[in-house]
C-alpha cells in the first residue's frame, strides 16, 4: 500500500525505481542483487537465495479499523522460499532488497513458505522484532512487512545496520537504551535538566554507513579525528573556503581549528564527523543533543531526547541534489536510530542562506518559524520521527 500521494507544500520526494536487476551493499561491504522477474523477486547474499513469488489469494493492507470496507486495499501475497534452511540475518537481508524494491509502499503482505524447516522461527522472529505484524490474527503465517518499522533497525543483525558501534554496546549489556539518569549543564546560554549523555565513540569511528542506490557508492560519516590528517587538513581547508565560511564562520588558522574540534571532542553534547563517499572525504557534519545547547534555551519546548544537527559540503564535486538529500537524509537516520526515545530532530541554518530553500524541498520537514540568536536571524526546521519514516527519501 503506498504512502499518500499529498506531501506538505514544498517537499517533494523524489521517485527511485529499482532496475530489474538491481545490486547494493551492506554496511559490512558484502553485495546482495534482487531480480525481478515480472513480479518475482529473487534475492542472493553470499550462497542464500531467496525468492518471494506472488499468489492468487490477497490480504487487506489498508489499515483495520481505520479504512472502511468499500475503500480498503488488498494486494497479493508474496511468498518467501527457499531451497535451504534460512537464519535470521538471512530473512532481514533479504527485506533489505524488498524494500528498496517498494520504497513508496508502507506494508508488504509475505508468508514464509512452510516447506523452510524453521519457517516457525523466522515468523516469530518477524513478529519480536516489529519487522512485521499481523493483519488478521486468525492467520499466523500472513506478515504485512513494515518499512518504517525496517528503517528505524527493526530486527537488524549486528554489524549490518547502518548504525556502527551503538552506546552502549551489546558486547557491554544486551539492555538499550542507554538508562535515564539526571544529570544538569551550566553555561554562558545554557541552564537546564537533563538525560546524562552516553560516552562518545573513539575519534576514527564510523558511525553511520548505507549504501545510496540512486548513486551506487557508500556513504559513511566517521567520528572526526584530529590527529589525523587525513581528517584535519580537510576540515581545515573547507572552513577556510569563502564559500564554507559564509554559514560557518570558523576560518582560522591551525590552532583555531584545532581548539574547535577539541571542545567538540570534550563537549558530551555533540559530536563532529567527516561525512565520506566511497572512502574519499566530501565534508563535515554534527550532531548534538539539543536539550542542552544553546538554541534550546531560545527556541524552548524541545524534549529530554531532541538532537540537532548541522552540515558542511567542502568539496565542490560532492555538491548536487542527490548528494544533499542522501546526507541529509543519513544525518536524521542516524539520530532516530541511535536514541529510539527521540520525536524530533531539529535544525537553526541561517535565515539568510541560499539553502533554505533546499532545506524545504529535499526533507520532510516543518518550517516552524525564524528566530533569534545570539550570532544570528535562524530558520527553526522540526523534523518529526512519523513523518521521517513514513516520507524520507532512504533508498
Amino acid at each position: 500500500m503506498s504512502s499518500p500521494a499529498i506531501t506538505p507544500a514544498g517537499y517533494r520526494a523524489e521517485t527511485f525505481v529499482a532496475p530489474a536487476e538491481q545490486t547494493f551493499k551492506l554496511p559490512d561491504s558484502s553485495s546482495v542483487t534482487s531480480v525481478d522477474a515480472e513480479g518475482t523477486i529473487t534475492v542472493t547474499w553470499n550462497e542464500s537465495k531467496v525468492v518471494f513469488t506472488p499468489q492468487e489469494r490477497t490480504v487487506r493492507v489498508s489499515p483495520i479499523g481505520i479504512v472502511n470496507e468499500n475503500r480498503a486495499v488488498s494486494e497479493k501475497i508474496l511468498l518467501l522460499s527457499s531451497p535451504t534452511p534460512l537464519t535470521t540475518t538471512i530473512l532481514w537481508v533479504t527485506v533489505y532488497a524488498i524494500w528498496l524494491r517498494k520504497n513508496e509502499d508502507d506494508v508488504a503482505p509475505v508468508t514464509i513458505d512452510d516447506q523452510i524447516s524453521n519457517a516457525s522461527e523466522l515468523n516469530s522472529y518477524l513478529l519480536h522484532t516489529g519487522l512485521g505484524f499481523l493483519p488478521d490474527r486468525t492467520d499466523p503465517k500472513t506478515f504485512l512487512l513494515s518499512r518504517p518499522a525496517f528503517w528505524q533497525a527493526a530486527g537488524a543483525p549486528l554489524g549490518l545496520s547502518w548504525l556502527g558501534d551503538p552506546i552502549p554496546s551489546v558486547t557491554h549489556s544486551p539492555h538499550f537504551p542507554f538508562p535515564y539518569v539526571q544529570s544538569f549543564t551550566r553555561g554562558e546560554h545554557v541552564l537546564t535538566t537533563h538525560p546524562l549523555r552516553p560516552p562518545k565513540p573513539a575519534p576514527g569511528t564510523v558511525i553511520y554507513t548505507r549504501y545510496i542506490n540512486a548513486l551506487n557508492e557508500l556513504l559513511t560519516f566517521t567520528h572526526i579525528d584530529a590527529s589525523n590528517p587525513a581528517h584535519f587538513d580537510v576540515y581545515a581547508r573547507w572552513q577556510n573556503s569563502d564559500r564554507v565560511n559564509v554559514g560557518w564562520r570558523e576560518r582560522g588558522d591551525d590552532d583555531h581549528h584545532r581548539a574547535y574540534l577539541k571542545d567538540r571532542l570534550a563537549d558530551p553534547h555533540i559530536m563532529g564527523f567527516i561525512v565520506a563517499w566511497d572512502g574519499e572525504p566530501a565534508g563535515y557534519g554534527e550532531m548534538s543533543w539539543v536539550k542542552e545547547d544553546p538554541m534550546g534555551t531560545y527556541v524552548g519546548g524541545l524534549g529530554d531526547y531532541d538532537q540537532g544537527t548541522h552540515l558542511l559540503i567542502g568539496e565542490e564535486k560532492f555538491r548536487g541534489r542527490q548528494r544533499f538529500t542522501a546526507i541529509m537524509t543519513s544525518m536524521k537516520h542516524m539520530c532516530f536510530l541511535r536514541e529510539p526515545r527521540t520525536e524530533v530532530v531539529v535544525g537553526e541554518p541561517r535565515a539568510d542562506l541560499p539553502i533554505i530553500p533546499r532545506l524545504i524541498s529535499y526533507l520532510p520537514q516543518e518550517f516552524n518559524r525564524e528566530f533569534e540568536l545570539p550570532h544570528k536571524r535562524a530558520v527553526y526546521f522540526v523534523l518529526r520521527r512519523e513523518r521521517f519514516f513514513q516520507a524520507a527519501m532512504i533508498y
